[in-house]
């Protein structure tokens, strides 16, 4: 799965792995990345990519993962494609990210991607091997108070992601979840019940016995039994 790991600065634009800054003097407070386009065109002769406003052949949407602002003037956003919905294969020449235009209700193009010089194979949907490209675009953001983005709903969660914002790997107290408590408080004679019952603690409760020496009564769907031993496997 490729990824790579770029800059997008007012004043960087040397490298072809490089992304360019198109709104340098974008001095608003807050920036909200609002969305991600791909581009299959090659620049045109004479066209700067600084001049671009939108792809040179838009060729579909891409998806923003994540925005991380690292609070010294630059802010990550992770930008994923993939080839679900790709009806005949194109290369990436470049990706555009969008910001909300901070004079009206639209978006503005804000970075781009160049990879005219070195452009990524997008398989069409069906191929034997399907494809999906993250891109780590790192943007110059300056001095601005709140950075933000608009995170498609589509894209893939990492499993980084999901060990820092859910409740994984991690050693979590009931009072750390907003309303638990006073959830589980509300129905507390309920789940008293409940592990009675499963516990076999009260009469009529559900008492369940295995009988690993002749597996009278149990149905193996998988693993190993060792009658010596009286025990299953994986």
């Amino acid at each position: 799965m490729p990824n790579r790991e770029i800059l997008a600065s007012p004043d960087i634009a040397e490298s072809e792995e490089g992304a360019v800054l198109l709104n340098s003097g974008y001095t608003a407070p807050g920036i909200q990345f609002t969305k991600a386009e791909l581009d299959s065109g090659d620049l045109p002769e004479g066209t700067a990519v600084e001049d671009l406003t939108a792809p040179v052949e838009y060729a579909g949407d891409a998806m923003i993962a994540k925005c991380e602002n690292t609070g010294t003037g630059e802010a990550t956003v992770v930008v994923q494609a993939t080839s679900v919905g790709v009806e005949t294969g194109f290369y990436v020449k470049g990706v555009m990210l969008y910001i909300k235009d901070p004079e009206g209700d639209g978006d503005v193009a804000y970075s781009y991607l160049p990879l005219q010089s070195k452009p990524e194979w997008m398989r069409p949907q069906g191929s034997p091997v399907n494809k999906m490209v993250t891109f780590n675009i790192i943007n110059i953001v300056g001095a601005a108070a709140s950075v933000s983005a608009i995170i498609d709903p589509d894209a893939l969660a990492r499993v980084v992601d999901l060990e820092k914002y859910a409740l994984l790997g991690h050693s979590h107290e009931i009072s750390d979840v907003s309303g638990l408590a006073n959830t589980l408080s509300d129905h507390a004679a309920a789940i008293d019940l409940l592990n009675d019952l499963v516990s076999g603690d009260m009469p009529g409760g559900i008492n369940k016995t295995a009988d690993f020496a002749t597996l009278a009564g149990i149905a193996m769907r998988d693993g190993v039994w060792s009658q010596t031993g009286r025990s299953i496997t994986a």
